[in-house]
């Protein structure tokens, strides 16, 4: 890997060697300000992200090395930013998602849950003192949301 300053400003050029083949990609970095605070941002390019994108952790390993770049911070290159894995090898280790009782809204037992729990968050919410009542009403009301989105 190697980093080195591209034509447009807060821009670099990276070269990534990955195995025979070396990809070059450039690299932008904003920096805005939110609030009193400075948010930096480095992203690659569209290629970039295709090559990595069943190797994100090697992407994030190369994301790292530019904004150290950037930042004036000692870099030593050519780093090693992780192995590289095909698709095929990279889907065989995702781990498969088991259908849980949690997840199962049909059934008599998660009906039987639900309506105790509800239970006990309506006696919560109705100790609450009512200066908290508004904020408490709108966090019920993201979980909702939320939870609808998992259906």
């Amino acid at each position: 890997m190697s980093i080195q300053p591209a034509k447009q400003p807060n821009t670099h050029q990276v070269l990534v060697s990955v195995g025979t083949d070396t990809h070059k990609f450039i690299f932008t970095t904003e920096v805005n300000q939110v609030g009193e605070h400075l948010l930096q941002t480095t992203r690659g390019d569209r290629t970039f992200s295709e090559v990595f994108r069943f190797n994100q952790r090697v992407a994030m390993n190369v994301t790292t090395q530019v904004v150290k770049y950037y930042n004036r911070e000692t870099v030593e290159l050519p780093a090693d930013v992780g192995v590289f894995v095909t698709p095929e090898t990279a889907l065989s280790k995702q781990k498969q998602f088991e259908n849980s009782g949690l997840a199962d809204t049909d059934s008599q037992q998660s009906k039987a849950v639900d309506r105790e729990i509800r239970q006990k968050a309506i006696a919560i919410v109705e100790k609450l003192p009512e200066s908290v009542l508004d904020e408490a009403v709108k966090f019920l009301e993201s979980l909702y949301v939320k939870g609808d989105r998992v259906e």
